[in-house]
């Protein structure tokens, strides 16, 4: 029986969309240490920075 609860699970993990919040939660928590970790917050904080246009403020 847990082989069979195994195997669902497996597919429903496999069909199941990941949010962004999960996403964002699993590489950040994949740093290996503080600079590590640093350098991601950074990484992730020029992307949204990208985002904004040149011209805000105009």
């Amino acid at each position: 029986m847990t082989t069979f609860r195994y195997l669902l699970r497996a597919l429903r993990l496999m069909f199941t969309a990941e949010t962004l919040d999960q996403r964002e939660e699993k590489f950040l928590s994949g740093a290996s240490d503080h600079a590590d970790l640093e350098r991601r917050i950074a990484a992730h904080s020029r992307g949204f920075m990208a985002l904004i246009p040149s011209s805000t403020g105009r």
